[in-house]
């Protein structure tokens, strides 16, 4: 059993479908929402396993 099993771990954030861009080129495409909240994920688990909190 990992020293870590009684932390959890944040949901990594869900990949949108193909079908939900309209694939038009937006600022705000949906996809670029959900990889700026994986980066964020990332550096999130990261910092957590750094330090001893995972």
């Amino acid at each position: 059993m990992s020293k870590f099993s009684n932390k959890k771990i944040p949901p990594e954030p869900v990949k949108p479908e193909d079908s939900e861009c309209c694939n038009r080129g937006c600022e705000n495409c949906v996809f670029d929402y959900y990889e700026r909240a994986l980066k964020a994920w990332k550096k999130k688990i990261s910092h957590l396993y750094l330090n001893n909190k995972l």
